[in-house]
């Protein structure tokens, strides 16, 4: 007998599983996000969200919040620094405002990177997601659980009163983290190297202006006190991320790193032996020195029954590139409205099974990308072993990878895994691309019709799609946005046919998670209530209903 009943309980509440909460919300879904700290963290970790999450981020309402809390502004003269120590030889240098080419962001996305640390996120997810109905309980942990053909029965605790609870949910997506008591319970293993190092984490005040001679720093890598130690701007001012390499194997723990011997580190990799160094704590217990692992490892799969594993639990990478938790974040995406879709009854069960299907390929595909930063960035010292593979352009990976799978119907020819994004082009699998359009007087992105249903956008000479989309749309009983350029939207450029590839009578349906499910170029020979039912089962992955 359960106490509670949610169709959705997240085991975890830091980013990805406050997306998670915070999109199922949006779209209707009850949902339970279970914590065990007592607390969002204070410490930092993610620092900086890339173009592809804020553009997530925008769908649910965030991108203005997050832009005012920023950590620090954009910097275009930031620099990625290999050095001995800070004021001492540099090896390398790198501007991080490199523009691809001369290719500026906008060209591609209406979202530009955002400087904000993973702790400050949190808090306006746990607000977003609690605005739109979740129910947020930190200081609550899962004990355990057990799934059957029809649910999953999940034991919680309450920390702070030790009482339990058992919830009984449809669906339990696990964002537990890199060691994911939920994964391994599952009993599912892990591939790839596994742990490539451990950090000590720590964050120090201190007036760096004479060390950095007038330079910008946005990544310092120092070869003092021992290779591998990364230096990070904190506020943009006076306050450090500060990462030094050590060794458990061989004994060395956390808890002997004591104030003075973190001064002494500082010290060493600044090269200034006097500077004045204050450690600021990083937990809300007054923790100063934190011990992480560098992993590189995919879950063998992302789902077992009813439960879903997202975020670090999943995949974990090195920091090198921000790939991680932005990866995270794509899980969140593309699995909520596959959730909502199913428990509505608008698709069919198999649908679940494309969450696997397109979200593990990219996890792959990503640690391979940031395992060959890793090594490239720290002079071979770490992930020396990673593959030297052609090193994929950085937005590629970052938005320009193809979905395949049988959400997705494919069309003919074989097609590159990730391409610039500059380069999308509209084909089923990949992220729709960024036209800028006009709605009632005002600037809109494509991607501004996206989100929570699907859409169809036909071209200027499309309207015979848009009217059998609804047609087929209300008799099947499944939400749809039809537009047609030029009717609905304007398309003051005249990209948006050419920006897709199709005619002026072609059309384009758009998943929730704003990647292509079907396309069609120019108007079918066919009934195009035949072509849009036939590729609504298919993406649906239920039978189509007769007309």
């Amino acid at each position: 007998m359960s106490d509670e009943r949610f169709p959705v309980i997240v085991v975890g509440g830091s980013v990805v599983g406050l997306t998670t909460a915070a999109f199922l919300s949006r779209y209707g879904v009850p949902v339970l996000v279970v914590e065990r700290h007592p607390g969002e963290l204070m410490h930092p970790r993610a620092r900086t969200i890339n173009p592809r999450s804020m553009e997530v981020y925008r769908q649910l309402g965030l991108d203005d919040r997050i832009a005012a809390e920023r950590t620090y502004e954009d910097d275009p003269q930031a620099l990625m620094i290999r050095v001995h120590t800070l004021t001492g030889e540099e090896r390398s240098r790198t501007r991080l405002a490199a523009d691809d080419g001369g290719v500026r962001l906008s060209e591609f996305t209406p979202s530009p990177w955002a400087h904000i640390d993973q702790d400050r996120l949190e808090v306006l997810l746990r607000a977003r997601a609690e605005e739109l109905g979740a129910d947020v309980r930190f200081a609550t942990e899962l004990v355990s659980f057990e799934q059957d053909d029809e649910g999953v029965d999940a034991v919680i605790a309450d920390l702070s009163t030790g009482r339990r609870r058992t919830v009984r949910a449809d669906y339990l997506v696990a964002a537990d983290g890199n060691t994911s008591p939920v994964r391994e319970a599952l009993g599912i293993g892990r591939q790839g190297t596994g742990s490539l190092g451990h950090m000590l984490s720590m964050v120090f005040e201190a007036d760096l202006r004479p060390a950095l001679a007038g330079r910008r720093l946005g990544i310092c890598y120092t070869e003092e006190p021992t290779a591998g130690t990364v230096l990070l701007p904190h506020d943009g001012a006076d306050r450090w991320v500060f990462g030094v390499p050590y060794h458990p194997e061989d004994g060395e723990s956390v808890d002997d790193v004591d104030d003075e011997r973190v001064v002494r580190m500082a010290r060493a990799a600044v090269g200034d032996p006097t500077l004045p160094v204050r450690i600021l704590p990083q937990l809300r217990d007054g923790t100063k020195v934190l011990g992480y692992t560098i992993g590189a490892a995919v879950a063998e799969r992302f789902r077992a029954g009813r439960c879903f594993l997202v975020g670090d639990a999943a995949h974990v990478t090195p920091p090198t590139g921000a790939f991680g938790a932005s990866a995270g974040i794509q899980d969140a995406h593309n699995l909520a409205w596959k959730l909502t879709a199913v428990l509505r009854g608008h698709a069919g069960p198999g649908l679940l099974d494309s969450y696997d299907a397109e979200r593990r390929p990219v996890a792959d595909f990503t640690l391979r990308q940031a395992m060959l930063q890793l090594r490239l960035r720290t002079g071979g010292k770490l992930a020396a072993s990673a593959p030297l593979e052609a090193a994929a352009d950085y937005y590629a990976v970052v938005c320009g990878y193809r979905y395949s799978s049988a959400a997705v119907p494919a069309e003919d020819g074989e097609q590159p895994f990730a391409v610039p994004p500059r380069d999308l082009t509209g084909e089923p699998g990949t992220r729709a691309p960024h036209v800028s359009l006009e709605r009632e007087g005002t600037t809109i992105s494509t991607l501004d019709l996206y989100g929570g249903r699907m859409v169809l956008v036909c071209g200027p000479e499309g309207q015979v799609w848009a009217r059998a989309g609804r047609r087929v749309a209300e008799r099947d009983g499944f939400p749809l946005a039809a537009y047609t350029v030029g009717t609905d939207v304007s398309d003051p450029g005249g990209r948006w046919p050419s920006a897709h590839d199709v005619s002026a009578s072609g059309a384009v349906l758009v998943r929730p998670d704003g990647f292509v499910a079907w396309r069609g170029a120019t108007l079918p020979d066919t009934s195009p209530d035949t072509v849009l039912a036939d590729v609504f089962a298919s993406v649906w992955h239920r039978a189509r209903v007769a007309a």
